[in-house]
């Protein structure tokens, strides 16, 4: 299993409309084969900054599964006007978990 993080900043005055945006737009993550789950996390310090956290069974899921198809393009048609700049994406292996 992998983590996908993505860091977006998201246009001033924005927030809500994006988080309504990303939700509506979270069922073609959803659909996608490999997908685990994901979540949505606001920044407390820094006002329009975002986390996604995507939990994929492989990276090739992600980058040829999902960003390969239609539902990618159909997700990014809902979330990609409310970015303000590039977003930042990278994938994590769990090296160490806190057993509790």
């Amino acid at each position: 299993m992998v983590l996908e993080i993505v860091t977006a900043q998201i246009k001033a005055g924005q927030e809500t409309a994006f988080e309504q945006a990303f939700t509506e737009a979270s069922r073609f993550i959803a659909a996608a084969d490999g997908y685990i789950k994901h979540e949505l996390r606001r920044c407390v310090e820094v006002q329009g900054k975002y986390l996604i956290m995507i939990h994929w069974n492989s990276v090739d899921d992600h980058m040829v599964g999902f960003r390969g198809s239609q539902n990618f393009t159909d997700f990014r048609a809902i979330v990609s006007p409310f970015y303000d700049g590039p977003s930042q994406m990278n994938h994590y292996d769990l090296v160490m978990q806190n057993p509790a």
